[in-house]
């Protein structure tokens, strides 16, 4: 019978998704390739002090993309729901700045 109240509890919690950080630096990603779950939020924490915006350039789903942020802190973060490969530039930076993304 406690068993089964315990189930019946644990039943109407909703468990976090879990997270995959991306550091957003001055003119780079750390990591730059990275594979994570379906349903995971993928959080994108500027560190440096360039000004930033970053853009999804190919993947499943919609338009992902942040504000053109300079500041430090998570100014993007994206539960990732799709399974596939995501490539996200910074718009500022294309060349130098490239991620990618496999979720599986």
């Amino acid at each position: 019978m406690v068993a089964m109240l315990g189930a019946i509890v644990l039943s109407g919690v909703a468990l976090a998704a879990p997270k995959a950080t991306i550091t957003v630096g001055n003119n780079f990603f750390s990591p730059a390739s990275k594979t994570v779950t379906a349903g995971t939020q993928v959080r994108f924490r500027w560190a440096g002090g360039e000004t930033h915006k970053i853009v999804k350039r190919k993947g499943p789903g919609g338009d992902v993309r942040s504000a053109a942020k300079a500041s430090k802190g998570v100014h993007l973060a994206k539960v990732l729901s799709k399974r596939g490969e995501y490539r996200f530039v910074c718009s500022f930076h294309p060349t130098e700045m490239r991620l990618k993304l496999i979720v599986k």
